[in-house]
């Protein structure tokens, strides 16, 4: 598994960020609630990754054993400072200025990492690899010809 790049990550970033604000349009509390719960559970779903790094071949792993999966645990601990940023957007003028320096302060902190890891995901022990597309046809490939050696071994 190799690291997954900044570009990449911003990429998938802004596909959530789309989904998180097609969520927010759903009627009074009902899109706050699942915005947030789409920010904090979002690397949890589809086999450890959000709808963006699904769309990107990138997935959540632990950052001590890439092998060892990552559970919703790890994914609300990591993304609690983004779903905070968001609340503190409901805040008029004070959540404006607070919720984009959260968001720098993360994306920040990614850039100065040797392993692009941000604040949530010191937190959260957890990095974001690069799924390689190789992996997933390899797996695929090895369940066909699993399932043609079961075939021929019928009467």
């Amino acid at each position: 598994m190799q690291r997954a790049d900044l570009t990449t990550r911003t990429v998938a970033a802004f596909v959530d960020f789309l989904v998180v604000l097609g969520l927010a349009r759903l009627p009074d509390v009902i899109g706050v609630l699942a915005a947030a719960g789409y920010i904090l559970l979002r690397d949890g779903l589809f086999d450890r990754s959000s709808i963006g790094k699904k769309l990107t071949n990138l997935r959540m792993t632990v950052a001590e054993d890439a092998a060892l999966p990552a559970t919703y645990r790890e994914s609300i601990i990591r993304n609690a400072p983004l779903a905070a940023a968001y609340l503190l957007f409901l805040i008029p003028y004070a959540g404006w200025v607070l919720c984009p320096l959260v968001v720098v302060i993360e994306w920040l902190a990614a850039i100065g990492d040797e392993q692009g890891m941000r604040v949530g995901d010191l937190l959260a022990r957890t990095r974001i690899v690069q799924s390689l597309p190789d992996e997933a046809v390899g797996r695929s490939m090895d369940k066909e010809a699993a399932g043609a050696e079961q075939d021929m071994r019928l009467p």
